[in-house]
């Protein structure tokens, strides 16, 4: 799927286009996002930023599940992106389940 850039804070919430609020994201991930810059940790019930990947490391909020297919959340931070961007969604995990069949995935962190 070829992959789109994307502004971490969205322009509509006063975020640049300089390169530092630019990231690569996929037109799934991208479009869930919109325009949000926070989303409900479903543990807590609280508001919380979603992940920034120039800031935060991947490790550090998410994992992969036991068989590879979905990102688990691990911190609120992880837990809210998760959802916001539905990053399990039945798409994307078909297809991790295919790359996991060919030994593509999960990619060593």
């Amino acid at each position: 799927m070829p992959m789109e850039i994307e502004h971490i804070i969205p322009l509509a919430a006063g975020g640049s286009s300089d390169v530092s609020n630019l990231w690569l994201a996929c037109p799934l991930c991208n479009g869930y996002k919109s325009t949000q810059t926070h989303a409900y940790d479903p543990i807590t019930d609280t508001p919380v930023t979603l992940f920034h990947p120039r800031q935060q490391q991947w490790g550090d909020h998410f994992s992969w599940s036991a068989d590879g297919t979905e990102i688990v959340g691990q911190t609120a931070i992880g837990r809210a992106t998760v959802i916001a961007l539905k990053l399990n969604n039945e798409h994307l995990t078909r297809a991790r389940r295919r790359w996991v069949l060919a030994g593509w995935h999960p990619p060593v962190l």
